[in-house]
């Protein structure tokens, strides 16, 4: 069946122009001058997608969109703007249309924005069928687990994946961020497409300007011959932006000037370069606490935080370790090493322990112990040492101590097993070097005295 677009705006020409590109498009159209109207048209018959005003005679296109999603969930909302309600065109995709469009606006622009949402809604039925997975399977995609707070994760993976405004992806270090975006890249329309992540935390302020924006020959010292900037490399692919609160500022405002304008411009170079990648960004930093501060741009947030999805820490879903624990075991070679499970006594430590590192530090574990174990069951034995310390009496509340307490704890445990080596350390609690060296800053322990002094306080 073709697909059906009403149009509701009260300006004349507007309307014409969405008619004739909609109808060029071979679809079927219908109009309406008023919010009332727009709403009598989707009670008497089938409505795909409303193109709507922000601004209408009888009433405010927010409130219209409000009472679409309440009472035909399964219509999907363009909204149109001027220049000086832009704001309210933000607030819309929040509230759930599909994307917006400032007036005046270019037919191509137009067309292309239009066909990017009816491809989207092809991909309904399949989007089906993955929820249904969700529901009967043990996880989403390369996820592992069936727990409330995941299904939610999932659901709005499936809802954002095919759209084009960018995502913020909050998590602790460990949580998945990164296999957030990939399932977001990979469930919709981009699939097919480049998929880029940068890490802006692990590069010095002059090589990650270089390595978002690119720099042609003999910007500085070292630039031998030019290179592309990875927002340009990905072309109309995915770019994930890791570790985005790291950031130094003064890149920041570089940053949203790019995604405001759709192009880099290289370091050294007056030319400016198309950026076409959808962006998404990915922190376990607090940012609206780094804007308070400083250290993060305010309209930077905003820009990248139309949409954000939280991924909860792995203590607030423990119902999933048994399965994550057996899923390590067949994905890191625990079967061809002759071990197939675990120990009831081995599960009751991971399940009373609080996971700082989440589901990266599980990892770890269960790789530590399968390069330990005998088989065929994992034993408390075969457990890395940060969990062998890791005692539970009785006489204990669940939560003694503050997250912050049981952090510095397990910091220090896996110092003490890696021999005071702070890599080897960051391998055992299974985060990264850039976030071991600034949680021994941040906890004062990145001395050894200090360590020593903070270890005998707590013991």
């Amino acid at each position: 069946m073709s697909t059906r677009v009403l149009v509701a705006d009260d300006e004349p020409i507007t309307r014409q122009l969405c008619l004739e590109v909609l109808e060029g498009l071979g679809y079927a159209t219908q109009v309406a001058e008023t919010c009332s109207r727009a709403l009598s048209v989707l009670e008497e018959g089938r409505v795909d997608i409303v193109v709507s005003d922000v601004q209408m005679p009888d009433g405010n296109g927010i409130d219209l969109l409000r009472t679409i999603k309440e009472n035909h969930p399964g219509v999907d909302v363009l909204v149109m703007t001027g220049y000086g309600t832009i704001s309210e065109a933000v607030e819309a995709v929040k509230l759930g249309a599909y994307d917006y469009i400032t007036k005046p606006f270019k037919v191509d622009d137009f067309r292309r924005l239009v066909e990017r949402l009816v491809e989207r809604q092809r991909l309904t039925a399949e989007n089906r069928l993955l929820r249904e997975e969700v529901k009967t399977q043990r996880g989403f995609g390369e996820f592992v687990g069936t727990s409330a707070p995941m299904q939610k994760v999932y659901e709005l993976i499936l809802k954002v994946c095919d759209k084009r405004h960018p995502v913020l992806i909050l998590g602790e270090s460990g949580t998945g961020k990164e296999l957030v975006a990939r399932a977001i890249h990979s469930y919709g329309s981009l699939r097919e497409k480049s998929f880029v992540p940068v890490d802006c935390g692990a590069l010095t302020p002059n090589l990650i300007e270089s390595e978002l924006f690119g720099h042609v020959r003999g910007a500085f010292t070292g630039a031998s011959q030019a290179r592309a900037g990875l927002l340009a490399v990905a072309g109309g692919g995915t770019v994930l932006l890791d570790e985005i609160g790291e950031l130094p500022v003064e890149l920041q405002s570089k940053l949203l000037r790019a995604l405001q304008e759709r192009e880099v411009r290289p370091v050294g170079s007056n030319d400016a370069v198309p950026m076409q990648a959808r962006t998404l960004a990915a922190t376990n930093r607090d940012l609206e606490a780094a804007i308070e501060k400083g250290t993060f741009r305010e309209d930077l947030y905003f820009r990248l935080n139309v949409v954000s999805i939280q991924l909860p820490p792995l203590r607030e879903h423990k119902g999933d370790i048994p399965g994550l624990v057996q899923y390590f075991i067949y994905r890191l070679g625990g079967v061809e090493a002759g071990i197939t499970g675990f120990s009831r006594e081995a599960l009751d430590r991971m399940m009373s322990y609080a996971w700082p590192g989440n589901v990266r530090e599980l990892q770890n574990c269960i790789q530590h112990a399968i390069s330990l174990g005998t088989g065929p069951f994992l034993q408390l034995k075969d457990l890395p040492a940060t969990l062998q310390g890791h005692l539970k009496s009785k006489s204990q509340p669940d939560d003694p101590h503050t997250l912050e307490d049981l952090e510095r704890r397990a910091i220090l445990n896996a110092l003490q097993s890696a021999g005071g080596d702070r890599l080897g350390a960051a391998k055992l609690l299974g985060i990264g070097k850039t976030t071991i060296y600034r949680k021994l800053k941040e906890y004062g322990l990145d001395d050894v005295a200090t360590a020593d002094l903070f270890r005998k306080t707590l013991s």
